[in-house]
């Protein structure tokens, strides 16, 4: 589940050179609590904090209602339809401001990073309900070899590498890294040094960092659930191939 992280490019730790596009997807809600905490707690606090769950309430509530439900097609329906409007929103979006700038021409580039920012907080945190959703409805459905115990405690030993994972790489990066903000701030990057997990992986985030939508899977039993953590997986590291990688290069050009 995208709970998602590094909201920026996975693909620009060591390889490219540039922390910056890769913090993004998998450690979201991490870095969003961190990268809008000063925020919260300054001018309209309140009403920030109310605005942003007011904001992702209504897919939170569909996620919920999924569940309730019950219907693996319903629930697979609504998985695939939550991740392809997290993808494509943030891709198409960084596609646009990165070759174009043109979500910068309203307001400057601060006010658009701010507004994509908000806006694809909501896609993840409903995309990660979709899939936490789709694991409930499908709970009991893998035949895992071994003891009864064998699963649910291997999903928990993945809960645990993926979410330390994303903890620590979203703690070995800048804060002004979150959220693709070098899209629409490239002059405020720094240079990247390799710190936490970025020493041995380009990824963290896209790669280890998923394995706890995986042990979220295996906690439940869920077979749809580890095919959706696959599909997500994919999604993801396909958009970091094709808008984050891309523009890494056109900014070093």
């Amino acid at each position: 589940m995208d709970t998602a992280g590094r909201q920026g490019s996975a693909f620009t730790g060591r390889p490219e050179g540039s922390a910056g596009a890769s913090v993004a997807e998998s450690a979201a809600p991490f870095a969003q609590v961190g990268s809008l905490a000063a925020e919260r707690s300054s001018a309209g606090g309140f009403a920030v904090s109310l605005r942003g769950a007011l904001g992702q309430a209504p897919l939170v509530g569909a996620g919920l209602v999924v569940a309730v439900l019950g219907s693996p097609a319903v629930a697979w329906a609504w998985f695939v339809a939550c991740r392809l409007a997290y993808v494509l929103f943030v891709g198409c979006s960084l596609r646009a401001e990165s070759t174009r700038g043109a979500l910068s021409r309203r307001g400057g580039p601060e006010a658009a990073w701010r507004r994509f920012r908000d806006r694809a907080s909501r896609v993840m945190v409903g995309d990660a309900v979709a899939l936490g959703a789709l694991c409930i409805v499908t709970r009991g459905s893998l035949a895992a070899p071994g003891p009864e115990w064998l699963a649910p405690l291997a999903g928990l030993v993945l809960i645990g590498i993926g979410v330390g994972v994303k903890l620590w790489a979203t703690a070995s990066l800048d804060e002004g890294t979150f959220y693709w903000r070098d899209f629409f701030l490239p002059a405020e990057q720094r240079n990247f040094v390799a710190a936490g997990p970025y020493r041995w992986m380009s990824n963290p985030m896209y790669t280890v960092g998923y394995a706890h939508a995986y042990g979220f899977a295996l906690l439940l039993g869920s077979l749809s659930g580890l095919a959706a953590a696959a599909l997500a997986q994919a999604a993801i590291l396909l958009l970091a191939f094709l808008v984050e990688r891309p523009h890494v290069r056109r900014r070093e050009c």
